[in-house]
């Protein structure tokens, strides 16, 4: 089982000190077996049932120290492996880039980092359980063949047999698992769909119904597959109890009929046999245990495999870009990929000189490609012909974060962090004056680098967004249709004041806006029209203003 071979591999499960105590806390536990039946046959015998009683004291406490130490050290390896788990995750998700990140989705990187590093979590003190069983079970059928070679080969059988049911129903539990993993991830999404598009959701019966329709199916489908196997893990349970139970009834009515011999130890076979029914059922109930940790290994397995495979960009200690002058696309593109038979969807060729300083508008209809043309310019999508470059320097896979960490950026569906993630103690005249200035100091604050509270409107928030994006002090702020979530007023400051400012500051704006009431405001206005981008006013303006 891969989930064992993980616990061994990065846990030390399996380790020779883990195998020692394994091994003395199942022996000493049938060593318990073996003092009660020695002394129940010796019920007269007072002075030996004294060092019987020191025995049973001394295997007592054995038993203790040994199952303390293996169920402590193997909960606090496996939660250390989990830990580490999560943390190589989240640091191969960080590495990779936004279009692979999206492939992957985040349902299945939500699962993994939640749910499957629970289960597996959860399965270790069942892990120890298992194994301290089913080295019990092993040293009581040893037990059992010095007592009697007929009594070992019917338990012996016993035993056999419920292994191979269980292996036999074992691929197809596997597959279930699978399944109902994938149905989980998709519940997930939907889930999410509802609960981050809830205001449009609420705006219609019709889709709220059909999102309810789609996550009651789906809950339905892992159900109906949980169902199915907890009720394979229930009766293979039964199975295994009434088995030992019927090799009690064998060895109590009917062997002891035809073997003479056997009748003298028939007691003490028979309680072994009853003996090892609580260590069985351990093993037995353990599977389901097992089994759904196997798959969670599997599944956080897949997934490292899959993030290992992203080659994320590292920057090759070039020097920082930050004090460029020009950044130039020279026959820059980048297409999406084909959604079945359609045609992909190009925006470029694209040749642009972005100088610093600059304030510049870019404009466009819905799906003319400007979001696109944005990310393709800050890196999020890789630029697929032509090149960007930074003054002399071409922007490639080596040096790609740092021309990233040029760009502020407020999305149009822009996710505000409530801390300022990466950035040091701002000066609090500086905090102040921007409060200020976006008119946000009766409604929030900035406290040990966390605003006091992000529940707030959506035009609110764009302002901490804007906050936030001044803070970090980088040469480009790239405005999504900011503006948009603003009233009549804000709309004005943001044009007239804000940029402005931001301008004297030598900052260089790129916004994308439909205001062309304030179109006036741009150095550069640029207009996007079915991936292709022309020059609508400012070129000769930008040409004066190129130095040199």
């Amino acid at each position: 089982m891969k989930v064992l071979r993980l616990f061994q591999k990065e846990a030390g499960v399996g380790s020779a000190r883990f195998l020692i105590l394994a091994a003395l806390s199942g022996l000493s536990n049938a060593g318990i077996l073996a003092i009660i039946n020695l002394a129940a046959s010796h019920v007269q015998d007072k002075e030996g049932n004294l060092v019987n009683l020191l025995l049973f004291g001394i295997t007592i406490f054995v038993f203790v120290y040994t199952q303390r130490s293996l169920m402590v050290e193997v909960c606090h390896r496996v939660e250390q492996l989990v830990d580490r788990m999560r943390v190589r995750l989240i640091a191969r998700a960080r590495r990779a880039e936004f279009l692979e990140l999206e492939d992957v989705g985040r349902a299945e990187i939500y699962s993994c980092l939640t749910r499957e590093t629970l289960i597996l979590s959860q399965a270790a003190p069942n892990l120890v359980i298992g194994i301290q069983s089913a080295i019990l079970v092993i040293f009581t059928m040893i037990y059992m063949a010095f007592l009697s070679w007929t009594a070992f080969i019917l338990s012996a059988a016993c035993t056999i047999i419920g292994a191979l049911v269980h292996i036999s129903r074992n691929t197809q539990v596997k597959a279930e698992l699978r399944e109902s993993f994938e149905q989980e991830n998709l519940l997930i999404e939907s889930m999410s769909d509802m609960l981050e598009g809830f205001k449009e959701v609420k705006m219609s019966d019709a889709r709220a119904h059909a999102i309810a329709q789609r996550i009651e199916a789906i809950s339905h489908r892992v159900t109906r597959l949980r169902i199915r196997t907890q009720t394979t893990y229930a009766t293979d349970f039964v199975f295994s109890q009434v088995t030992f139970f019927l090799l009690t009834g064998v060895m109590v009515f009917v062997v002891p009929a035809v073997s003479e011999a056997y009748t003298q130890v028939v007691v003490m076979t028979t309680t072994a046999s009853l003996f090892m029914i609580g260590p069985v059922s351990n093993v037995v109930g353990s599977i389901p245990i097992f089994t759904n940790a196997n798959s969670a290994a599997e599944n956080i397995m897949r997934l490292q495999e899959r993030l290992g495979r992203i080659n994320g960009h590292k920057n090759g200690g070039v020097s920082s870009l930050a004090d460029f002058k020009t950044i130039v696309l020279d026959g820059a593109s980048f297409a999406h990929a084909p959604a079945g038979g359609d045609r992909p969807f190009t925006v470029g060729p694209i040749d642009l000189t972005i100088r610093r300083g600059q304030t510049i508008f870019i404009t466009g209809g819905n799906g003319s490609g400007k979001t696109t043309f944005v990310r393709m310019l800050i890196g999020l999508y890789p630029n697929q012909g032509g090149t960007i470059r930074v003054d002399r320097a071409t922007i490639g896979p080596f040096n790609i974060q740092d021309y990233r960490n040029l760009f502020s950026v407020i999305f149009s569906d822009n996710h505000l962090f409530a801390e300022l993630y990466g950035q040091p103690a701002p000066d609090p005249v500086l905090v102040s004056e921007l409060f200020e200035l976006l008119e946000m100091q009766h409604k929030s604050r900035l406290e040990n680098n966390r605003f006091s509270t992000t529940k707030l409107s959506g035009g609110q928030r764009k302002r901490l967004a804007m906050i936030a994006a001044i803070l970090e002090a980088r040469p480009i702020c790239i405005f999504d249709e900011w503006a948009a979530d603003q009233d009549p007023y804000f709309r004005e400051k943001f044009y007239r004041v804000i940029l402005p400012l931001l301008k004297e500051k030598g900052v260089t704006v790129i916004a994308i806006t439909h205001d062309d009431a304030y179109f006036d405001v741009a150095d550069l206005h640029v207009h996007m029209d079915t991936g292709r981008l022309k020059i609508i006013r400012g070129e000769e303006k930008a040409l004066e203003m190129a130095p040199g």
